[in-house]
């Protein structure tokens, strides 16, 4: 989004054109500047309101004089979204789609202006919408409503004119409904910083779209054809939702408030000094939030709603001013300054004031007396009293602007001086800061304001009309003010001074901008603030602070062209040697820059040539060579800004003259700046060159004595990093807490962390890599990384590492870096005693040159990695009072800048540090009972295996312990949280609730992880049994076995200790013999019951068959099927159902598979079993009689337990399960775990000997009608008849004709609440053809109605019995069929059998 950075940008309605594609670029932008020849529309020419008349709020025909101003812009962002409810005129008001209808010649308008319509939705606070179509055909019809045609004949300018004329309108009638709108808000808060937003919030809470204006004119001399469409839902949608914001709601404070004070205050340049008129804003302080503001009086919400009204009038002030309404304007802006300043709300008061200057502007533009116009008298702003008072109701006269003595643009700049003030304290009454942007404009708006009188010769209408138009001269029509000269001369400068502004008064107001916490900006809002910063001092002649500023905006412009420029990577070597082609406008600005600017000491790295030119003691020499070593080590800040190709010539130079004095001191000093700080960006040749000189230069220099020590090495340091490897798996040290102090520091964590998420992407990352320990006496490696920048080799004669603390012997290297290569290199080592091993680096000896250490700064690494990259150029890290300032005049002089490199400025480092212990125990693998590590499994199946450890080692082992991982847990199914709960209840069950492994046969969860204390001297040998079962899909995994020596002397009072672990790794191959598939419940019919004695003679068969004798089973069908018929209650009704599936056997063996149910509640009642013998390659189907279950509403209600103890609940982004389904999915789940904890199967093999489990859960999938079956009705029906009638089986009963009898129909319910029936009975007459009679008027007499509504049925199994009289008048077999609705939820319950009654004449 553009700035506001005229004085008059608050009176512009901004309005987005948008192109509706296929439209070609070049049209679209000559139709663009078509429309921005409208941008100042009369309001006396604007349609007025035809329903309203001149009564509207903001009628055009009031103030006739009155010009409302257009800002047409084609960019759109809302990087400024939270600002644009406190200054309207940021907003996009409006939005006008550009159709070029030569485009559309084939194709139908209307679907244009429906894409247009369909992208509204990005622009949600535009209040008035057009769709104009320009060159439109005599073929295309005009009928798509909304859609202006706009014809390329006649007067079209006539033409556009009135159809701005009618969007203005428009937008004025939205004005009024947006007013209203604001009037009502009971509170209005200040705009929050931009730190405190996120973006998606913006998203979130303008995401409602405007629809497109019904109001178009349907001819060039028409008005309105239609009412203005009500304002839509997203105007002033933020505002509306921040002024209801509960006063409660605390708000993070702003991120720079955590950081030091010195860190929130304006970085200056040495050519920026800080002027007095300039002060800091006041940061705000870090307890000053909403929460806390409560403890004064009224709160932080009373005192908003207090300062609401005059924030209200401040805003309806703005919308008059957009509308061009200038003395509604005035007066409101005077109403809201009287309101403001009583309430001391700066922020608003400051608004107020900038929004009255711009109204009074532009009435003195438009000669309009309304009391409040000046004489136009010219005076330099300096010549008046600058003093301001300091109490609130004194620094603003009543009246704007009054008082003939004084020109506008004196009032203008003290108006603003105030303002400033007003700001500046906007702190200090209020816990939200001031807004950085607002004031950094408000600061370059006067230094554009007195710039355009500084170069248009002092205050005139000339200069008032540039500052309506937002122009700077008459000639440019930008906002650069950049000259095709490079500097200002001094005919310039005479010519200007005679406008009456000084240039420093332009400076002045530009270094205010750093008053403001611009860090808290965006970078594009950075980079806008200072194009404008430079433009403007480069106009009056400041070209170092003008270049300075450039330099600030290239550094913020570098992560935007990173990001422009990434596809251009791979030819940035290329683009080097073309540099001034591709880059012309980039090289420009850096040229003018490096003009500025040169080389200083302090931006270089000299490797210790400073000293040798600045000629050092003998005495000294080895306290250089450390600072040397240290000065390598240690990280320096790079050349933060200059060109090189300058600075390689400027040192060639250097070099040259100091050959010529001569100087060896001087030569090595910039040959060593020049091969380590550029060696970049010379050759290759020219880099060998330099380094062989640099011996020949210390030779002669010591010959001389010029140079009285040895340099010892002149380049980068080439040791980057050192790291300590980890040995072996089998010799690695493991580092654990004790078990005490594992819980005291896992509950201290816990509480420090308050974390909710258990993965949260947002924390700092822990460093999870591996802790490397030493062993005494043991030897260890290290990986030393060594680089070479320069592009030659370099040949390293010795090379070891460099230590302190305990003994060390390290094993010395050799080695050659390759030119513009790296490295790395193993260097060994073993240390002799415990203790801290510190590891300063490495002593490496180059080829003809000295010995030196190199160091390796561990601190600086870890910082450098954690450090936030917008903090990187921070100037405070560096010390203060380091820069010798050398000053000349004139445009060439350079300031040259030197930081001299004593051991009193170094800061100390902190080094790589290791732990080493006492020796430790060495267990190996000496046998298994596996053959290759592998074992071959079916599933199911239970297995053991055999390890043989040996302690080859000299220390005893005293504890061990066993933990596993299976390629099944190592490699988890990945966990997707939209899938329902009972599937990710399978897969935790699949990963976390079948261990392939357990210790000692114990298949508990708990036997994952193990330990045990155990005896194993050195030698000694101990077997460990590990049990493993043979799970799906699993393909292998590992034992690891720790073990260690913990009853140490020095170990009692030590808080952790040490294990080394030993890993089997084992191949599993599981093959599936057994599938169990086909799954079904199917209902059982109740038959004739049989007698008891039969019933007890099956069941003795059935439990007499034993897995253990014989060699093939037929499942006993017959006798589960006749222990079914067995009555159980007084109705002779059964409650079983088949349970049937289908086992295959996959195999080449045959298998015995037994089925065991477990059909009573009691542990100790009896069970049924069903053994099968399944042969090779065949499929046998399984029948299984399993009663019918019913769980309470409470157990199937409970939620999908979870095997996952650290489970993250994340909120699903799926639409909500209505309750009735989220409840029948509970309940499948429970009845389907109730049925597999009924049904237990296994199997045999008789030919191997090995049995298992076989797993029927993956097969067992329950349906709606399945659990119908399986699930006893909630509502049930029993019939009974009483009489003469005789009762054959369950529901089937004789009687003789005309006879009474009675049928009791009873309904049972089982659920825990009552319900209230209605009972619905028909009788039917069934034929032996299968047709059903269902008239029975003469044949049936039934007492009653046969649908009634029966009482209330108790809860828990309670009855209700209804009796209905009948009287067969005929033979036959008559059906009763009957269901119950509830009269409350309209559910219906029917049964899945009926009654039959068997009518027949009585024998005479």
């Amino acid at each position: 989004m553009d700035l506001a950075t005229n004085i008059t940008s608050s009176c512009r309605v901004r309005v987005l054109l948008v192109p509706v594609p296929p439209i070609k670029t070049s049209t679209f932008w000559k139709h663009v500047e078509l429309v921005k020849k409208f941008s100042v529309v009369r309001l006396g020419d604007v349609t007025p309101d035809l329903q309203k008349g001149a009564g509207a709020m903001f009628s055009s025909q009031v103030f006739q004089e009155g010009q409302m101003h257009f800002q047409f812009t084609t960019t759109y962002t809302r990087d400024h979204a939270h600002l644009e409810d406190f200054q309207p005129h940021r907003r996009i008001f409006g939005v006008i789609g550009i159709m070029d209808c030569q485009e559309w010649k084939d194709k139908d308008l209307s679907e244009g202006y429906r894409h247009f319509v369909d992208t509204l939705h990005k622009y949600p606070t535009a209040i008035a919408t057009r769709c104009f179509a320009f060159d439109p055909t005599e073929t295309q019809p005009d009928d798509t409503k909304g859609l202006i045609m706009i014809p390329n004949v006649g007067n079209m300018s006539f033409y556009m004119s009135t159809m701005i004329c009618d969007f203005a309108s428009e937008i004025l009638s939205q004005f009024s409904m947006l007013a209203n709108r604001i009037e009502n808000l009971p509170s209005l808060e200040s705009p929050l910083p931009r730190s405190y937003y996120v973006s998606h919030q913006f998203e979130q809470s303008n995401n409602v779209a405007p629809t497109p204006s019904a109001s178009t004119p349907g001819s060039p001399f028409n008005h309105r054809a239609s009412q203005p469409p009500k304002p839509t839902q997203s105007v002033s949608s933020s505002l509306l939702k921040r002024a209801s914001t509960p006063v409660g709601n605390s708000r993070p404070p702003p991120l720079n408030n955590q950081q030091p004070q010195r860190e929130q205050q304006p970085k200056f340049s040495p050519s920026l000094p800080r002027t007095p008129l300039s002060p800091p804003l006041p940061s705000p302080q870090p307890q000053m939030t909403r929460s806390t503001s409560m403890q004064g009086q009224g709160g932080e919400g009373g005192k908003t709603k207090r300062r609401t009204p005059g924030r209200v009038k401040k805003l309806l002030a703005d919308l008059y001013l957009l509308a061009g309404r200038l003395p509604d304007a005035v007066n409101h802006y005077s109403q809201a300054i009287e309101l403001t300043k009583t309430t001391s709300d700066y922020l608003w008061l400051g608004s107020a004031m900038e929004g009255l200057t711009c109204a009074t502007l532009l009435l003195e533009y438009l000669h309009a007396d309304v009391g409040h116009i000046v004489s136009r008298t010219q005076s330099a702003p300096g010549e008046s009293p600058t003093e301001t008072p300091s109490s609130p109701t004194s620094e603003v006269p009543p009246s704007p602007l009054l008082g003939a003595p004084k020109s506008t643009l004196t009032e203008v700049i003290q108006r603003y001086a105030v303002i400033i003030q007003h700001y500046s304290k906007v702190s200090t009454t209020s816990s939200i800061p001031m807004p950085s942007l607002i004031y950094a404009e408000t600061s370059i708006k006067v230094a554009r304001f007195l710039l355009t009188c500084y170069l248009n010769g002092g205050w005139s209408d000339d200069v008032l009309s540039l500052l309506i138009q937002g122009k700077l001269n008459g000639e440019s029509t930008a906002d650069s003010v950049t000259g095709p000269q490079r500097f200002m001369s001094i005919e310039d400068m005479i010519k200007h001074k005679e406008s009456g502004v000084p240039r420093h008064d332009i400076s002045e107001w530009i270094t205010k901008v750093w008053s403001a916490r611009l860090d808290d900006l965006s970078l594009v809002d950075q980079i806008n603030l200072m194009t404008h910063m430079a433009s403007v001092l480069n106009a009056i002649g400041y070209h170092r602070k003008s270049a300075w500023l450039m330099y600030e905006s290239v550094n913020r412009m570098l992560p935007l062209l990173i990001q422009s420029r990434a596809t251009l990577a791979s030819s940035r070597d290329q683009s080097k040697k073309e540099y001034g082609k591709n880059d012309d406008g980039i090289l420009q600005l850096l040229k003018r820059i490096c003009e500025v600017y040169g080389l200083g000491e302090r931006n270089v790295h000299d490797g210790g040539a400073l000293g040798a030119l600045d000629g050092q003691g003998d005495g000294l020499s080895k306290q250089r060579d450390v600072e040397d070593g240290v000065r390598g080590a240690a990280a320096k800040q790079q050349l933060r800004f200059g060109w090189p190709k300058l600075q390689i010539d400027i040192l060639r130079q250097c070099i040259a003259i100091a050959e010529a004095l001569p100087d060896y001191g001087a030569v090595l000093y910039y040959t060593t700046v020049l091969l380590k700080n550029l060696y970049q960006y010379i050759s290759k040749e020219e880099q060998i060159r330099l380094a062989t000189s640099i011996q020949r230069i210390v030779a002669m220099g010591k010959r001389v004595g010029q140079v009285e020590s040895n340099v010892n090495y002149w380049g980068v340091n080439i040791v980057s990093n050192i790291e300590a490897l980890l040995p072996i798996p089998r010799k690695a040290v493991y580092q654990h807490p004790m078990e005490g102090k594992m819980a005291a520091t896992a509950a201290t964590t816990a509480a420090a962390n308050g974390d909710p998420f258990i993965y949260n992407p947002f924390t700092q990352k822990r460093n999870d890599k591996p802790q490397v320990i030493l062993v005494k006496d043991e030897t260890c490696e290290f990986k030393v990384t060594l680089s070479n920048p320069f592009g030659f080799d370099l040949e390293l004669q010795n090379v070891t590492l460099s230590t302190t603390g305990i003994p060390f012997n390290a094993v010395p290297a050799t080695a050659t870096i390759p030119a513009n290569g790296t490295m790395t290199l193993r260097l060994t080592g073993t240390p002799e005693e415990t203790g801290t091993l510190t590891v300063r680096g490495c002593i490496i000896k180059i080829v003809g040159f000295a010995e030196q250490e190199f160091l390796v700064d561990y601190t600086q690494k870890l910082k450098d990695a954690t450090k936030d990259p917008r903090n990187r150029n921070n100037k405070e890290d560096l010390p203060k009072n380091e820069l010798v300032k050398l000053k000349r005049s004139g445009l060439n002089a350079l300031q040259f800048s030197r930081k001299r490199e004593t051991s009193g400025e170094l800061t100390p480092i902190q080094f790589y540090e290791l732990n080493v212990i006492d020796d430790q125990p060495l267990l190996k693998i000496k046998s298994t009972s596996l053959l290759h590590d592998a074992v071959m499994l079916y599933e199911g199946e239970m297995t053991h295996i055999t390890i043989e450890l040996e302690n080859i080692g000299n220390i005893p082992v005293d504890f061990t312990s066993l933990s596993f991982v299976d390629s099944t847990t190592a490699n988890p199914l990945p966990m997707n949280p939209e899938l329902p709960m009972e599937e990710q209840y399978e897969i935790e069950l699949y990963t976390k609730g079948m261990h392939v492994f357990s210790w000692e046969g114990s298949k508990d969860q708990m036997a994952q992880f193990v330990g045990k204390n155990i005896s194993l001297p050195p030698g000694g040998q101990w077997k460990i049994i590990v049990n493993v079962y043979g799970k799906r899909g699993c393909t292998g995994g590992t034992i690891q076995i720790d073990y260690g020596y913990l009853n140490r002397q020095e170990q009692q009072t030590s808080e952790s200790f040490y294990t080394r672990q030993l890993y089997l790794p084992v191949l599993v191959t599981v093959y599936q013999n057994l599938e169990p598939l086909n799954w079904d419940i199917l209902y059982l019919r109740h038959n004739t019951p049989v007698q008891q004695n039969e019933i007890e003679d099956a069941l003795q068969r059935v439990r007499s068959i034993d897995l253990n004798n014989g060699n093939a089973f037929d499942q006993p069908i017959e006798d589960l099927l006749l222990i079914t018929r067995h009555f159980d209650d007084e109705n002779n009704r059964n409650d079983y159902c088949l349970v049937t599936l289908d086992v295959r056997n996959t195999w080449t063996v045959p298998f015995d598979v037994e089925f065991v149910i477990d059909n009573s509640d009691s542990e100790d009642a009896n069970k049924l079993t069903s053994i099968v013998t399944i042969q090779p390659g065949s499929t046998k189907r399984i029948t299984l009689p399993v009663k019918r279950l019913f769980l309470d509403a409470e157990e199937c209600l409970k939620p999908v337990p979870s095997l996952e103890p650290n489970k993250q609940f994340v909120v699903s982004q799926a639409p909500k399960m209505p309750p009735e389904q989220e409840r029948a999915r509970l309940q499948m789940f429970w009845y389907r775990e109730s049925v597999l904890k009924r049904i237990n199967a296994t199997w045999r093999c008789c030919s191997t000997g090995r049995q298992g489990i076989l797993n029927l859960r993956p097969s067992l999938r329950l349906t709606p009608m399945q659990l119908s079956i399986l699930k006893k009705e909630d509502i049930e029906f029993i019939v009974e008849m009483r009489g003469n009638v005789k009762k054959a089986t369950h529901r089937r009963f004789e009687c003789e004709c005309n006879e009474f009898v009675t049928m009791d129909v009873s309904i049972r319910n089982r659920h825990v609440h009552p319900v209230k029936l209605i009972l619905r009975v028909q009788p039917v007459q069934s034929y032996d053809d299968g047709a059903k009679e269902y008239d029975l008027s003469g044949k049936l007499l039934m007492q009653g109605l046969q649908q009634v509504v029966l009482p209330e049925v108790p809860p828990n199994n309670g009855t209700v019995t209804h009796q209905l009289p009948l009287c067969f008048l005929s033979r036959g077999q008559f059906e009763f069929l009957y269901h119950a609705e509830d009269v409350h939820t309209r559910e219906t319950y029917y049964d899945h059998e009926w009654a039959i009654i068997d009518v027949y004449e009585p024998v005479p």
